[in-house]
C-alpha cells in the first residue's frame, strides 16, 4: 500500500480495514478506540455479531480493490482457508461443467461405470437417455445421480418415478436409504391433484412421487372429454401442457422396466409418450439387451427422440453413417494412435448427409492435419468430440458385467440329493398326475396359475398340503401379481393392455384329505433333514457363518423358520411389503442369526454381499429368477472370492429330471447368464405345456428339455454376438471409465469436508452465536442450532426462494441433527438433515456470499505435507510452487463454466501438466494449511512473478483454444436444436390435425376448438423457440482470475 495510505484516522466510522497479517479478514471501523499502554486499539466490526479491538499498527485501509498481481507483488497473502472457500463457493454455484455434483452424494460405493449415464446426459441434445445396463449394475443409482446433477445445475424440483407396482416400495426405500430423499407413493388421482395445483399457481412446488405404470395407463379413447376417470383426465392434462424451457410439469421422469413400453399400440406406450412430452427430462431404464437390428431397441429410442428415430429404415441409415465415426474413435484410442486412419474415417463420415455440414467434424479434420501437435491431452479431447458425434450413442448407455467388473466372484454350485420316503413319493406322484390333467388346453397365465401348485409342492410338501387343506386354493400365493414377477419375470397386469385385474381363480385340487397324516409327513420330511444336516456341518466349521435361503412360497419360509428355531438354528425372515426390511438385515448381519429366510420380492433392492452361502430351497421355472437370487450376493461389493450356491435335487421328479438339467446346461449356477428375459419367455411357456402333457413319456419330456436347453444356448451365443456388434457400433468407450476415476481422484466433486469447513467458517464470521457440535461417538454427525438472527435471515430467504429440500433449522427451538457425509452409517433415511448443495442452509449461505457477504481474499500462501501428496499418488517433488486459477465461462445455446488451474515450480520455472496442476491445487484446497510469515520465505520475488505470468499466459492461450471449440460446438448444437424444434412441431401438428379429422369423422365437433387451440399453441411455441436459438448463436465469453498464490510442498 502507498505511504500516504498508511496513516489513517481511526476516529472515523465506516472505513473498511483489514488485518495486515490476514488480508482476508476485513471489517468496518466503528469510530471508537482506546489506549492500552503504548498501543492504540481500534474497534472493528467484522460481522453483525462480532466487534473487537485490534492494535492500530496491525490494521490497514482496504482502499480500492487491488488486482491479484498487485497483491502478489506486495506479498499480501491470506491462508489456505480463503483458497478453500473460493473453490468451494465456485462449486456450490452449480454451474461448473467439469464437476460431478452427484459424485459421493449418496450412501453408495463408487463405481466409475455408474457415472457414464451422467456424462451422456449432460451432453444429451434432447435431455433424454435410455439406460440399458445389465441386472445388478445399479440403474437406480445411475438414475438418481442424474437427478442430483439436475438439482445442482438446473434447480430441478419435481421428480416422477414410474415403475411396475411391485417395485414402488423398493424405489421408495432406495431413495430414502441411499439419497435421503423422501418419496411419496401415489396414484393417478393423487398425481392429477398435484399437477392441477402446480398449474393453477404456476409455483415452483417441489415433490418426488412414485406411481405404478399399471395405475397410470390411459384407455384408447382418453382424448374424448366425455371419458371420465383420473387416468383419462391426467392424460388430457399432460397432453395440453407439454414441457417448455421455462416450465415442465416434471423436471425429470424416470420410467423403470421400460421394455413394457416397447409396443407402440399399448396403453403403456401411450403414457410413455405423454410423460415424455410433459417432462423437461426423461430417463428410460431397462435391462433389455442391445441388439441393433431388433425393433425393440428402435421403439425405445423412438420414445427418447421421436424427431430423430421416426422410422426404422432411417434408423438403419443412421447406423451406417455412424460406422466411420466409431472406427475413427477406435483408431484414436489405439496404442499408439493411428491418426492417419482416423483422418481417413473422418473423410468417409463427412460424405454422409448426417455429417457433411457438421462444424465439429470439420474442426477435427483440421486438427488431424497436424498430428504431431496432438499430445495425450489433445487426444483425450479429440476422443470425447468423436464420441459425442455418435448418432446413436448420445441417446443410450449400456454397461455389462463382463466389461466393468474385474476379478469377478467365482460361483461354486453344490447339490444336496434328496430321496423321497414312500409316503412323500405317493403324495408327489398323485398331485403331479392331477395337475397334468388340469393343464390340458391351458396356456399363458392360465397355465402358470395351475403349475404354481407343482411349484409349491416341490418347494415344501408339508406347507403346500396344509395350505390346500385350509384354503382349497392358493389364496396367499396366487392372488398377488408378484407370483408372475418372482417366478416368470413378467407382470400379469402389465403383460395385458386391459385395465381390469386378471382373473385369479383356478380349479380346486381334489385330494383325499382324510388320508393325510401331517405329523408323520413332517417327521419324514427328507428335504428338511438334508438342509439341517448341511447347515450344522458348515456351522461346525465356522460358528459365525451366514446363510441366505430363498424360497418361492411364503408357506415354505414360515414352515422352515418354525422348524429351524426348534432345532436351535437362529433365523431372520424378510418378505414382500415388510415395513422395515433394513432392520431385519442389520440384525442378520450383526446379530446371532445364522439363516436369513427370504422370498424373491422380499429381497428386492437389498444387498447381501456379506454372505457367501446361498441356498435355493426351490428353483423357479425361469432361470432369470435364479440369476437375480444369485445377484443378491454376486454383485458390486462382494468381498469373498467364491460364493457357494446350494441346490436340492429331488430324485425322480419333474424338477430333477427337467429343471436341474436345463439349468446345468446353460451354466446358470456357475456364471452370469446376462439378460435372457426375452429369450426365455416363449421357450419356457412352450416347455411347460409339453412337460405337463399327460400323454408324454418320461423319455419324451427329458428329450424336450434337452432340445430347449440347446436352443437357449444357441440363442444366448447369438445374443452375445449381436450385443458385441451393437456395443461396437454405438461407440461405447472404455476410456471414459478411466477419465471418470481420474475426475474423482482430482477432486472434481464436492467433498463433505469442503462443505463442513464452508459452513463453519460462515457462521464463525457472521453468526457466531450458532453452535455446531459433534454428536458423542459420531464425529461426522453434528447437532446444529442457529443463532436467532441466523434463523430470521434463513426464514426470510425461504419465504422468497422455494427450496426443494425441507429443513427445520430455522424453526426448531432445539438443535437439529445434521451431517455432511452421506456415507456415515446410521444417518440416511431418518430425520437427520443431509447438508448437500440442495439443502436450504447451503443455498442461503451461497446466496449471502453472492449478494451481501464480503468477497474472499484471492492470494494465499499454503503449505502441504509431502505425505498427503504421496497418499493421493501425485507425482510432485518437494519445493515451492506458484499457482493460478481461472474461471472460464462460455455462453451460447447453453452455458459452460469450468475452473482451470496451472502450477509452475519456482526452482526452474517448469510448468506442471494440466492434470497434475489440477490435482495439486485441489488437494491444497482440502488439506493445505496456512504458511505463516510466507512473504519472508519466498526469496526472489521476481522469480515468483515470472512463474505467475507464465501460468497466467498459458491459461489465456488455453482459454482461447477452448473458446474456438465452444464456438464450433455451439453452432452444431444450435443446428441440432433448430432441427429438433421444427421436427417436434411438425410431429405435434400432424398428430393434432389427424385428431381434428378424426373428431370430424366421428361427429365430435365440440372437441375440435380445444384441439385447434393446442395447434395454435404449438405454432407460437415454435416461433419463440426459434427466436431464442437465433439469439444464442452469438456466443459470449468471460475469463476471470479467481485466485493465485504459492504452495510450499514440504
Amino acid at each position: 500500500m502507498d505511504k500516504e495510505t498508511k496513516d489513517w484516522n481511526p476516529n472515523i466510522a465506516g472505513q473498511e480495514v483489514r488485518l495486515k497479517a490476514n488480508p482476508g479478514q476485513r471489517g468496518m471501523t466503528t469510530g471508537k478506540n482506546r489506549q492500552s499502554g503504548s498501543q492504540l486499539l481500534v474497534q472493528v466490526q467484522f460481522s453483525p455479531n462480532e466487534k473487537s479491538y485490534k492494535p492500530y499498527n496491525l490494521l490497514e485501509l482496504c482502499g480500492e480493490p487491488e488486482g491479484i498481481p498487485d497483491l502478489l507483488k506486495q506479498g499480501r497473502f491470506s491462508g489456505s482457508n480463503d483458497l478453500r472457500k473460493i473453490i468451494t463457493f465456485e462449486k456450490l454455484r452449480g454451474h461448473l461443467t467439469n464437476i460431478f455434483y452427484s459424485m459421493e452424494s449418496s450412501n453408495t460405493d463408487f463405481y466409475p461405470h455408474q457415472f457414464k449415464p451422467v456424462l451422456k446426459f449432460i451432453e444429451s441434445p434432447v435431455g433424454r437417455l435410455l439406460i440399458a445396463d445389465e441386472v445388478g449394475l445399479g440403474k437406480t443409482i445411475e438414475a438418481m445421480y442424474v437427478w442430483k446433477e439436475l438439482q445442482a445445475r438446473a434447480d430441478a424440483r419435481r421428480l416422477l418415478i414410474i415403475c411396475p407396482s411391485i417395485l414402488c416400495a423398493k424405489w421408495q426405500k432406495e431413495l430414502l436409504n441411499g439419497f435421503n430423499i423422501s418419496a411419496e407413493i401415489t396414484n393417478a388421482q393423487g398425481l392429477l391433484q398435484k399437477i392441477r395445483g402446480l398449474l393453477e399457481t404456476r409455483s415452483q412446488n417441489s415433490f418426488t412421487c412414485i406411481v405404478s405404470l399399471e395405475g397410470l395407463r390411459p384407455s384408447a379413447n382418453w382424448e374424448d372429454e366425455n371419458v371420465k376417470g383420473a387416468r383419462a383426465e391426467l392424460a388430457r392434462l399432460l397432453d395440453k401442457n407439454t414441457a417448455t424451457d421455462e416450465l415442465g410439469i416434471f423436471d425429470l421422469t424416470i420410467i423403470d422396466e421400460a421394455h413394457y413400453l416397447r409396443n407402440p399400440a399399448t396403453a403403456n406406450h401411450r403414457i410413455g409418450r405423454l410423460m415424455r412430452d410433459a417432462s423437461r427430462h426423461l430417463l428410460l431404464l431397462t435391462a433389455t439387451p442391445i441388439q441393433i437390428h431388433n425393433s425393440n431397441l428402435y421403439q425405445l429410442l423412438r420414445l427418447i427422440s421421436p424427431e430423430d428415430f421416426f422410422n426404422e429404415s432411417i434408423f438403419q441409415e443412421m447406423l451406417e453413417a455412424n460406422a466411420p465415426i466409431v472406427r475413427a474413435l477406435r483408431l484414436t484410442w489405439r496404442n499408439p494412435p493411428d491418426f492417419a486412419g482416423t483422418q481417413r474415417e473422418v473423410d468417409k463420415a463427412l460424405q454422409s448427409e448426417y455429417f457433411f455440414k457438421n462444424p465439429t467434424l470439420h474442426q477435427i479434420k483440421k486438427d488431424l492435419a497436424a498430428p504431431e501437435k496432438i499430445d495425450n491431452e489433445a487426444r483425450v479431447r479429440l476422443g470425447y468430440k468423436l464420441e459425442n458425434l455418435s448418432l446413436i450413442g448420445q441417446y443410450i448407455t449400456r454397461n455389462r458385467k463382463r466389461d466393468v467388473i474385474s476379478n469377478r466372484v467365482e460361483r461354486a454350485p453344490q447339490t444336496l440329493v434328496v430321496h423321497f420316503s414312500p409316503l412323500e413319493r405317493q403324495i408327489y406322484d398323485y398331485v403331479t398326475c392331477q395337475i397334468r390333467k388340469q393343464t390340458q388346453g391351458q396356456k399363458g397365465i392360465s397355465l402358470f396359475r395351475i403349475i404354481t401348485r407343482q411349484r409349491q409342492m416341490a418347494s415344501c410338501m408339508v406347507a403346500a398340503l396344509q395350505a390346500w387343506s385350509q384354503k382349497g386354493i392358493l389364496n396367499e400365493f396366487i392372488q398377488e401379481d408378484e407370483l408372475f414377477w418372482e417366478d416368470f419375470g413378467v407382470s400379469a397386469q402389465l403383460s395385458t393392455d386391459s385395465e381390469e385385474k386378471p382373473d385369479w381363480d383356478i380349479p380346486a385340487l381334489l385330494f383325499p384329505e382324510g388320508k393325510l397324516n401331517y405329523a408323520q409327513l413332517e417327521k419324514e420330511d427328507t428335504k428338511y433333514k438334508k438342509l439341517v444336516e448341511f447347515i450344522r456341518q458348515e456351522l461346525k466349521k465356522n460358528p459365525t457363518e451366514k446363510f441366505v435361503l430363498f424360497a418361492y412360497f411364503r408357506g415354505t419360509l414360515h414352515y422352515l423358520q418354525r422348524r429351524l428355531e426348534v432345532d436351535k438354528i437362529s433365523t431372520c425372515m424378510i418378505l414382500g411389503n415388510m415395513d422395515d426390511k433394513q432392520a431385519v438385515l442389520n440384525e442378520f448381519e450383526t446379530g446371532t442369526a445364522s439363516v436369513l429366510l427370504s422370498s424373491e420380492v422380499g429381497s428386492e433392492g437389498i444387498d447381501l454381499q456379506f454372505c457367501r452361502f446361498l441356498i435355493n430351497y426351490d428353483l423357479p421355472w425361469n432361470p432369470m429368477r435364479v440369476e437375480q437370487r444369485i445377484g443378491r450376493l454376486d454383485r458390486l461389493g462382494q468381498k469373498a472370492e467364491r460364493i457357494s450356491i446350494v441346490n436340492f435335487s429331488l430324485v425322480d421328479t419333474v424338477e430333477e429330471r427337467i429343471l436341474e438339467r436345463l439349468y446345468e446346461r446353460i451354466n446358470v449356477f456357475t456364471e452370469s447368464i446376462g439378460d435372457l428375459e426375452n429369450i426365455l419367455g416363449e421357450m419356457t411357456e412352450q416347455l411347460l405345456i409339453e412337460l405337463f402333457e399327460p400323454n408324454l413319456s418320461v423319455t419324451d419330456r427329458i428329450r424336450r428339455a434337452e432340445e430347449t436347453a440347446m436352443a437357449i444356448i444357441k440363442q444366448r451365443a447369438e445374443q452375445d454376438r449381436l450385443e458385441t456388434e451393437a456395443i461396437n457400433l454405438l461407440a461405447f468407450s472404455d476410456r471414459i471409465l478411466g477419465e471418470i476415476t481420474k475426475s474423482r481422484d482430482q477432486g472434481r466433486w464436492l467433498h463433505p469436508e469442503e462443505l463442513h469447513s464452508f459452513v463453519e467458517d460462515y457462521f464463525a464470521r457472521y453468526h457466531p452465536g450458532t453452535t455446531i457440535e459433534s454428536v458423542p461417538n459420531k464425529p461426522q454427525v453434528f447437532n446444529i442450532r442457529l443463532a436467532e438472527d441466523a434463523k430470521v435471515e434463513l426464514q426470510m430467504f425461504l419465504s422468497k426462494h422455494q427450496c426443494s429440500t425441507p429443513t427445520r433449522l430455522h424453526a426448531s427451538s432445539t438443535s437439529v441433527t445434521c451431517f455432511f457425509n452421506p456415507k456415515v452409517a446410521g444417518t440416511m433415511g431418518k430425520r437427520n438433515e443431509l447438508l448437500d448443495p440442495t439443502h436450504p442452509l447451503i443455498q442461503w449461505i451461497r446466496y449471502r456470499y453472492e449478494t451481501a457477504a464480503p468477497k474472499f481474499h484471492e492470494v494465499s500462501a499454503c503449505q502441504l505435507e509431502s505425505r498427503d501428496i504421496q497418499h493421493h499418488n501425485i507425482d510432485i517433488a518437494t519445493g515451492l510452487y506458484v499457482y493460478v486459477i481461472h474461471r472460464w465461462s462460455f455462453t451460447g445455446l447453453r452455458t459452460e463454466n469450468q475452473i482451470a488451474s496451472k502450477v509452475a515450480r519456482c526452482a526452474d520455472g517448469r510448468m506442471l501438466s494440466d492434470e497434475r496442476s489440477e490435482s495439486l491445487v485441489s488437494l491444497t484446497a482440502r488439506k493445505g494449511k496456512p504458511k505463516p510469515n510466507a512473504v519472508n520465505l519466498l526469496g526472489d520475488m521476481e522469480r515468483i512473478l515470472a512463474a505467475y505470468n507464465d501460468c497466467d499466459e498459458y491459461l489465456e492461450d488455453a482459454f482461447n483454444r477452448a473458446a474456438e471449440d465452444f464456438e464450433v460446438e455451439n453452432k452444431n448444437r444450435c443446428d441440432v436444436q433448430q432441427r429438433s424444434a421444427e421436427d417436434y412441431a411438425n410431429r405435434r401438428q400432424s398428430e393434432l390435425k389427424e385428431r381434428i379429422e378424426r373428431f370430424r369423422f366421428e361427429s365430435k365437433l365440440q372437441m375440435i376448438p380445444a384441439t385447434e387451440g393446442l395447434l395454435n399453441k404449438v405454432n407460437r411455441e415454435l416461433d419463440i423457440k426459434l427466436r431464442a436459438i437465433a439469439q444464442r448463436r452469438d456466443i459470449s465469453l468471460d475469463q476471470v482470475q479467481l485466485a493465485a498464490g504459492v504452495i510450499f510442498v514440504e
